[in-house]
């Protein structure tokens, strides 16, 4: 769905990097990916939900529903993420209590300017504590810093009440910010994050840092500033000088000074991380993620313009390596085969569903009833059934909140004396 110019999912970007919305214009947004879809299938679930006075997502596990990312069908992981979300509601809920969903608010009225808009996914108004909440669910896996966008939303739904600005800490004098990321739960992190500010914090700092935010990111010179959070989902990386620059900066202090791309290439394949000190190490892991999307960015308009008819020197446009299908129906195909002398019991191929796969699965009794494992069994099965592996070892900042793997274990012993022998008496 189109999003105003400086909407609050693009806070944090003309924020950090105030000329990224114009550079950002100059490319057509793309169509989404698959991780954007699934997003937004979960959340037509829990505007669905909330809009049917908080109704558990669980009655609709099998159902069809459409959104303008398509239709799809909604299933038990689905439904449980979002029973995360509907159970907190639930927990908050009162009688003189307003739960909104997918509310529109526009910080205009206190801004006083235009295209800084967006959507609340839930909007709270509880007069008897004189609180608002703002809710915005989180369907990715990795850790969101929702702050910036969520304070612009406050703004919003503060404009929205058409109030002069001194009046409003009378009626509300709490603003509450949460997040939902039920995945992050895969990751032994807290899924439901709350932070409880004072209105006049958004009054008085708030509406005055936007209001200079906005007016910097709209003027004509304004400033590229790369940086691995703002850069990340940014259309222009691909074409960005200034992200260039900074990579490039930052190479040089690991190499020789670059005259040209190949001279970084050649010094690259030269560097053997075996004899690299430490410091170097680090310079460089340091330095990957801004490389990696610079990378990533170029290679993704170069295909753009390729598709479009332009020229990339010394590249051009070819198929991947195709792959192999049935002709029919895997029904036909299945009889087919059989007829070639092919055993019937050859032609399919089954194996057990894996722990996810189980946990998803549905079925219909004989009489229409849908069916999935309840609770307890869950729980049996991950207790009883289920043995976890530890993940492939990588390498994250110190700052990652997973504990660090001890791979030496000499240490543990230093401190260890030697044990006296005992008297023979005790022997």
């Amino acid at each position: 769905m189109a999003h105003d110019e400086f909407s609050p999912s693009r806070r944090l970007r003309f924020k950090h990097c105030p000329g990224s919305i114009r550079e950002e214009s100059k490319y057509p947004e793309g169509p989404s990916g698959p991780a954007a879809v699934d997003g937004t299938h979960t959340h037509t679930l829990l505007e669905l939900c909330v809009k049917g006075h908080l109704i558990s997502p669980l009655n609709f596990i099998g159902d069809t529903l459409e959104d303008h990312e398509g239709k799809f069908v909604v299933d038990a992981e689905r439904a449980n993420r979002v029973v995360v979300a509907i159970n907190y509601l639930k927990d908050r809920a009162h009688p003189n209590m307003t739960i909104e969903s997918e509310v529109r608010v526009d910080p205009e009225f206190l801004i006083g300017r235009k295209g800084a808009s967006g959507t609340v996914d839930v909007l709270i108004y509880d007069p008897d504590n004189g609180e608002i909440e703002i809710i915005d669910y989180k369907d990715g896996i990795q850790p969101t810093d929702a702050r910036e966008q969520l304070e612009q939303y406050a703004v919003g739904v503060l404009a929205g009440l058409q109030m002069p600005w001194n009046k409003i800490p009378a009626l509300y004098h709490t603003v509450r910010l949460t997040v939902i990321q039920p995945k992050l739960v895969w990751k032994n992190i807290v899924p439901i994050t709350t932070t409880v500010l004072p209105v006049t914090y958004f009054l008085d700092e708030v509406v005055g840092s936007l209001a200079a935010e906005l007016a910097n990111a709209s003027a004509p010179d304004a400033p590229l500033v790369p940086g691995e959070k703002q850069c990340k989902f940014c259309r222009a990386k691909g074409a960005c000088a200034a992200l260039a620059k900074q990579v490039m900066s930052e190479v040089n202090v690991m190499f020789s000074p670059v005259e040209a791309p190949l001279d970084l290439a050649q010094q690259s394949a030269n560097k053997d991380p075996a004899t690299m000190e430490p410091e170097q190490l680090r310079q460089i892991l340091e330095a990957a993620p801004l490389l990696r999307q610079m990378l990533d960015g170029v290679e993704a308009e170069a295909q753009r313009r390729l598709e479009a008819g332009q020229t990339v020197p010394g590249f051009k446009l070819v198929h991947g390596r195709g792959t192999r299908a049935w002709a029919h129906s895997e029904d036909e195909m299945a009889e087919k085969l059989v007829k070639m002398g092919i055993p019937k019991t050859s032609v399919y191929v089954t194996k057990l569903v894996s722990p996810a796969q189980a946990q998803k699965l549905t079925w219909e009794k004989r009489d229409g009833t849908k069916c999935q494992l309840t609770k307890r069994q869950l729980e049996r099965m991950e207790q009883e059934y289920v043995t976890k592996l530890a993940g492939k070892l990588t390498i994250a900042p110190e700052s990652d909140s997973r504990p660090a793997v001890v791979t030496n274990a000499a240490s543990l012993f230093d401190a260890i004396e030697e044990t006296p022998a005992l008297p023979d008496w005790l022997k």
